[in-house]
């Protein structure tokens, strides 16, 4: 289907360890969907000293190249990310 960005991904039930995206362009934004049911995950963002809230239904916009970011273990639950 049409889509306004360069590639895609779908990451299932995995943990991501802290990063930055080496593909992703630096003046344009990753757009982040958290979906799955009953977990608590969490988007860690270590450049800015921050840990957000990412449950079913998240929708982020992060400059990936720049942003280091990550996914630790977030317990129960199934997590599923389009990215």
């Amino acid at each position: 289907w049409p889509s306004t960005f360069s590639g895609m991904e779908v990451i299932v039930n995995r943990e991501m360890p802290h990063h930055r995206d080496p593909g992703a362009s630096v003046s344009i934004y990753d757009l982040l969907v958290s979906l799955g049911q009953d977990h608590q995950a969490v988007l860690d963002l270590p450049d800015l000293g921050a840990q957000l809230g990412y449950p079913p239904g998240t929708m982020v916009y992060i400059a990936g190249k720049v942003l280091e970011h990550g996914v630790p273990r977030w317990g129960d639950g199934e997590r599923i990310v389009i990215a």
